[in-house]
């Protein structure tokens, strides 16, 4: 890794302030704000429990390597293992997930906005990462031009 990105920790902070800020947010406000909408139980429940099902098999996968901030753990090693087949970014897309769940289940609108404005950041901290993933893994770049960042490839049969 590069002195500099290494010494310059501070957008990583950023990035997991403004995440857990909006996560804080989104588990633990319960008031209206804004226009309501129709809740969805069931189908927020489903969507929570995959994103938790999701947050724990990246998890599992990563195992050592797992880490909230953007930048790779000098130990750590890249899997392509679980969910990292199908994507670059599983957690990310399991906390998202997991946030749309919680959304549809309140039925307020800012919840749906704070959802949005987590997808944007989480955009901009997977892209921070790869610098950083990039620099460590020679491998990398090639993984992340077949493997998708958020969303896994649907195969359509001819």
């Amino acid at each position: 890794m590069s002195e500099s990105k290494n010494l310059n920790r501070w957008p990583s902070r950023i990035f997991v302030l403004i995440q857990g800020t909006i996560l804080g947010l989104l588990l633990f406000t319960h008031f209206e704000l804004g226009w309501s909408v129709k809740r969805i139980f069931w189908m927020g429940t489903t969507f929570e429990s995959i994103g938790i099902i999701g947050i724990l098999l990246a998890a599992l996968s990563l195992q050592r390597s797992l880490t909230a901030m953007p930048i790779p753990k000098a130990d750590g090693k890249m899997t392509r293992q679980g969910l990292y087949r199908y994507v670059r970014h599983p957690m990310y897309t399991s906390v998202l997930l997991l946030s749309f769940g919680i959304a549809l289940n309140s039925g307020t609108l800012y919840k749906y906005l704070l959802v949005g404005s987590l997808f944007v950041l989480l955009y901009f901290k997977s892209a921070y990462e790869e610098s950083f993933l990039s620099e460590k893994y020679l491998d990398y770049s090639n993984y992340a031009k077949v493997t998708p960042r958020f969303l896994p490839k649907l195969k359509r049969k001819r």
